[in-house]
């Protein structure tokens, strides 16, 4: 005989905390949360099922940090349960007429609504070691309340009834919600509680009873080595499987089967666009959202140690979008970051190699790839030099061939020698600078609109600024009688004035004379369009992407550096060292990857050869009538006739 009891209670933790909270605050109904989720958040009711299923004797589950919290501590190589937690975005408050509502002070309102579920892992306190807990009541039976999805009961009823078992409804059950006697082949539920708590109960003695005879012994349909996989998978087959497909109980223990832990299939996972990374007033400038919308504080304290240490603005965005990338893994994975390891870090670069971002076949390019590894890696150094944890670093290092670290020991009178790449770390592919050929560089000047957007093209192809540091460029920083124009270095920031072409000036005058200039207005380059503001990069690329889609072609703004580049390097009055100045190069290996030769040059030589060699008259074997030879000597030379 089986009793049913299930006496457990799940403390959500503080992160959960947190999205529950936001989805009330925000939620214009009175229910609790649990309810106003509806289709995309099974509640209590799911996450009660899913911890019987996983583990019938539990009696209390929290996650890790609320047991941290209360003092206990989870005891190593303890498995977790999986329950599932509402994955949140915050939108804006829309009125009747779609329009976005404001308070007082003319805000627009936000509210958090839930767009998917993500599993989460939880303990029972049977898994941990500390001071008791702090409520005396942890570990009472919290029966559930409310109604059960319509038709469920009798669909787990047809499946006990499958297997030749009776269920009926009891008042005295001695203290128990329920019982399976396996000799009267009956299953008893109290008949004094509400359907939620009924269905539930009904689908514990479902899943842990003996429902089939193995060589003469009874044998439970999910037995204790049953393989256990993706719990979300599992409650699908199990409750929603049981409700809306009517399969066989055989069919549920053989998907189970079926579902059995091993290694993640990437390809099939389902990583979500939630979190953001934005600009903040306050130091560091830059922060990284959570699911909830909530800033991540370990990730804060990093950039704050990047900026003190240098980082520009743009090198913590840039760290913040590689920090996304492996946050929405870690949640897609159910993994926090402070448990995350060497497998987690695999997994993510198989994700980024063979799945990538939604949209883009053939997923990320390897050196994005190698610069997310990079990233992640320095948050968790930095972390673990600032004592938290504790931490390890899922990044592995690079090791040498005999188990050292590389460069070691190494001779200062020696160059530095490539070592082996890094586990985990991608080939990256030999690239040469593109850049533009001259006639197809006419084209595209002869497509663009405005005099803004030729000025900028001849001052991008004859300075060889960047992009970003040409339209930063403010109007005390260009002298059109010295040809010079100043620009602030990526990275560095220092100012300095590069010599631009004649033409690049007329076109800015041109531009000057047409352009409606705000009072005040210190920025060079502006939008043509009202409002008048500075030009942004983002309105810049969008200029090139327009000469594109005229012209069938691919060209980026960056293009244009290499084609300045390209165009001093073939200069023989210049230098490779003035063309690195010219660049900003730190070092002058980056200038000299403008000296291999392009593929489109080295084919036009090689068909050039081939042309001259095919063009050119055919040399006759023996030059008739060559001086210094008699034709009788020639003959004989030449195999003709012996003479005696």
């Amino acid at each position: 005989m089986s009793h049913s009891t299930t006496p457990f209670t799940l403390l959500p933790s503080p992160s959960s905390d947190r999205a529950i909270e936001s989805i009330r605050r925000s939620s214009p109904h009175s229910q609790p949360p649990e309810y106003n989720i509806r289709r995309n958040w099974p509640g209590l009711f799911g996450n009660s099922l899913l911890i019987m299923l996983q583990d019938p004797q539990a009696t209390h589950v929290a996650g890790y940090q609320a047991f941290k919290a209360m003092g206990r501590q989870v005891r190593r190589g303890e498995t977790g349960i999986k329950v599932l937690a509402p994955i949140t975005r915050r939108e804006p408050r829309l009125d009747a007429a779609g329009q976005p509502v404001r308070d007082d002070r003319g805000r627009v309102l936000h509210r958090t609504q839930v767009v998917a579920t993500k599993p989460v892992t939880v303990f029972d306190v049977r898994q941990t070691d500390g001071p008791p807990l702090p409520d005396p009541k942890i570990g009472e039976a919290v029966l559930l309340t409310g109604q059960a999805p319509a038709g469920l009961w009798d669909r787990l009823q047809d499946l006990l009834g499958e297997r030749g078992f009776h269920v009926h409804r009891g008042a005295d059950l001695g203290g128990a919600n329920g019982y399976t006697d396996f000799g009267q082949r009956l299953v008893m539920v109290r008949d004094d509680v509400d359907d939620a708590q009924a269905v539930k109960t009904l689908a514990h003695d479902l899943l842990t009873a003996p429902t089939a005879r193995v060589g003469g012994v009874w044998r439970a349909g999910c037995s204790d080595d049953t393989p256990r996989g993706s719990v979300l998978v599992l409650f699908v087959l199990v409750v929603c499987w049981a409700h809306r497909h009517g399969s066989t109980w055989e069919g549920v223990v053989a998907g189970w089967q079926e579902l059995g832990s091993g290694p993640r299939d990437v390809k099939r996972l389902a990583v979500p666009l939630v979190g953001a990374v934005v600009a903040i007033d306050e130091v560091p400038g830059t922060a990284l959202l959570d699911a909830a919308g909530l800033p991540v504080g370990e990730v804060a304290e990093f950039f704050r140690s990047m900026l003190a240490s240098g980082a520009s603005v743009s090198s913590l965005r840039s760290y913040g979008l590689a920090l996304l990338r492996w946050w929405r893994f870690l949640a897609a994975v159910d993994v926090s970051w402070d448990r995350a390891g060497r497998v987690e870090a695999q997994d993510f670069v198989l994700w980024m190699r063979m799945v990538g971002p939604a949209g883009r076949p053939g997923g990320y390019a390897p050196a994005t790839i190698n610069h997310g590894l990079a990233v992640v890696k320095a948050f968790y150094a930095d972390r673990l030099a600032a004592g938290q944890g504790p931490l390890v670093n899922p990044i592995p290092e690079a090791a040498h061939r005999d188990g050292r670290r590389v460069e070691a020991h190494h001779n200062p009178m020696q160059p530095f020698a490539p070592g082996p790449r890094a586990p985990l770390r991608q080939k990256l592919p030999e690239r040469v600078p593109r850049s533009i050929p001259d006639g197809l560089f006419d084209a595209l000047f002869a497509s663009v609109r405005s005099d803004r957007d030729r000025a900028l093209l001849a001052f991008w192809v004859s300075t060889g600024a960047r992009a970003a540091e040409l339209l930063g460029v403010s109007l005390d920083r260009i002298d059109p009688g010295e040809q010079r124009i100043g620009v602030h270095r990526k990275g560095s920031q220092r100012l300095q004035w590069l010599p631009a072409s004649a033409d690049a000036f007329v076109w800015w005058r041109l531009y000057e004379a047409r352009v409606a200039r705000p009072a005040g207005e210190r920025a060079l380059w502006l939008t043509n369009r009202s409002p008048v503001r500075p030009l942004t990069y983002p309105a810049a690329r969008r200029m090139m992407q327009r000469a594109n889609d005229a012209l069938g072609t691919a060209w980026t703004l960056h293009d244009l550096r290499h084609t300045a580049a390209q165009r001093m390097i073939d200069d023989p009055h210049l230098s490779l060292t003035d063309v690195q100045w010219v660049l900003g190069h730190a070092h002058l290996t980056t200038t000299q990857l403008y000296l291999r030769a392009r593929p489109d040059e080295v084919i036009a030589r090689v068909l050039q050869h081939h042309r001259t060699r095919a063009e050119r008259p055919p040399v006759p074997l023996v030059p008739p009538g060559a001086a210094g030879y008699r034709a009788d000597v020639l003959e004989v030379l030449l195999g003709g006739e012996r003479r005696g």
